[in-house]
């Protein structure tokens, strides 16, 4: 049984029941992975999760239930679930549903090939990460992993009182993780890509020549003298350092006392050069969504521009509470979830330099590729940061060794001040994204001294 004629089925059912209001949410995800090593199959995992929550409206008050299975005989149980919860309802939480937004965007195009996508093509393709990584570099000592998968998600939310959204989408994926050895030195590496169309689009040389790279460039580091630097983020250690600190940007996060930028609306806290933005409707983004959690319409918007804070993220119930409009940033982790607030595609906006023509310009300073130990070495409230990292040393705009070792510090809303370049080279790869940056100065702590 479809999701669509489940979901008429239910609303039927429930009106003759006495129901006044009802609402569903439907998520579903189905995901096929396959992991080589040493070219045979380490893992094949096929995965089905979701279900569906209800609520109704009944007799004034608001029941809920919920049911995995989707089918005929699983209304009625729905149904009776949801009239008992109303019936032990002391407090009404002033819940209301949405009868939904004037316009939304188009949807994209479903991508069935991607459905059909067949394991032999992508056990034949994770085979030829590994066979092209050893290779690669007589160094590569072993490929830990080379994988790819598949992910089909549907989901639908509608009511009677007019609001029905659906959508279908798809991607696959393809990547590597490996190890690389020269006798005096390890280092690791990986690389990944996906695709939103076809699986053949996907580069299976580019991806694992890209990780060998990672890798082998890592070998022979040794530490530096402690001091302060002017420090390249390359865009993913730029993406997982300033990331991490973007929920700050969420309503719920403000209003719930979780956000030091609480009360800053429309106040400089950032340098001039820095726009952020949340755009859903970037359609090569794998986050592309019409609506958001609730049925509401997403849209591009700026957070922050040109370093002033302009709006929060809200779903309805935030943005009821501070008397504003929702942004379209409602979110669930599934159909069980309460709704949260969070970024469908948030990004900093990119400059016009490259990494290489950073690099370049740097003079001396240290561009940083990898961090370690994020989850204990950052205080998600202050901004204060600490954390071990691998990188390699510029002097005169040359890369020159590499080095680890060394421990860099400070604090990311002093950061967010003190970026002199930002990178052209924003890749898009899960709802928050930076490209490459460089600050002007941090401090570093080595094991050698002058």
């Amino acid at each position: 049984m479809n999701i669509q004629d489940f979901q008429i089925e239910l609303f039927n059912e429930g009106t003759e029941m006495g129901f006044e209001e009802m609402e569903i949410f439907y998520s579903s995800s189905k995901a096929v992975s396959i992991s080589i090593y040493h070219q045979e199959i380490d893992d094949y995992t096929i995965m089905e999760e979701g279900g569906v929550s209800f609520r109704g409206l009944y007799k004034g008050k608001m029941g809920y239930a919920y049911a995995e299975r989707i089918a005929i005989d699983s209304i009625p149980l729905l149904l009776e679930e949801a009239l008992n919860n109303t019936l032990v309802i002391e407090v009404d939480d002033g819940e209301d549903l949405f009868e939904g937004s004037t316009d939304y965007a188009e949807p994209r195009p479903f991508a069935e090939a991607l459905e059909k996508l067949e394991p032999e093509e992508m056990i034949q393709a994770a085979m030829e990460l590994e066979r092209i990584a050893y290779k690669a570099d007589e160094r590569v000592e072993f490929v830990q992993a080379a994988y790819a998968s598949k992910v089909v998600n549907e989901s639908l939310i509608a009511n009677t009182k007019g609001l029905h959204c659906h959508s279908k989408g798809a991607f696959a994926s393809a990547g590597l993780y490996l190890t690389a050895q020269d006798g005096e030195s390890t280092a690791t590496g990986g690389e990944s890509d996906f695709t939103m169309t076809a699986f053949s689009e996907l580069n299976m040389h580019k991806i694992a020549e890209k990780a060998v790279k990672e890798a082998v460039s890592k070998l022979n580091a040794s530490s530096i003298m402690t001091g302060s630097y002017p420090i390249i983020f390359r865009y993913d250690t730029a993406t997982e350092l300033v990331g991490s600190f973007l929920g700050q940007l969420s309503a719920e996060s403000v209003q719930q006392g979780y956000s030091k930028l609480k009360g800053k609306l429309n106040e400089q806290i950032a340098g001039e050069n820095i726009t952020f933005v949340d755009d859903p409707l970037m359609k090569d983004a794998i986050t592309y969504a019409t609506f958001d959690s609730e049925g509401f319409a997403t849209r591009k918007k700026d957070l922050i521009r040109n370093g002033k804070l302009l709006t929060f993220m809200h779903n309805r119930k935030t943005a009821k509470k501070d008397g504003v409009e929702s942004t379209g940033n409602a979110v669930k982790g599934g159909f069980r979830s309460m709704v949260g607030v969070g970024p469908y595609n948030l990004y900093l906006e990119p400059g016009s330099s490259s990494l290489d023509e950073m690099i370049a310009q740097a003079g001396n300073a240290i561009l940083i590729v990898e961090l370690q130990g994020t989850n204990a070495g950052i205080n998600y409230t202050s901004g204060d940061f600490s954390l071990a990292s691998i990188g390699f040393l510029i002097e005169d705009g040359k890369i020159t060794r590499t080095i680890d070792q060394f421990t860099i510090a400070g604090n990311i809303f002093d950061v967010l001040n003190d970026i002199s370049t930002i990178g052209s080279d924003l890749r898009i790869r899960g709802s928050i994204t930076l490209p490459s940056i460089k600050v002007n100065a941090l401090q570093i702590s080595g094991n050698q001294s002058n």
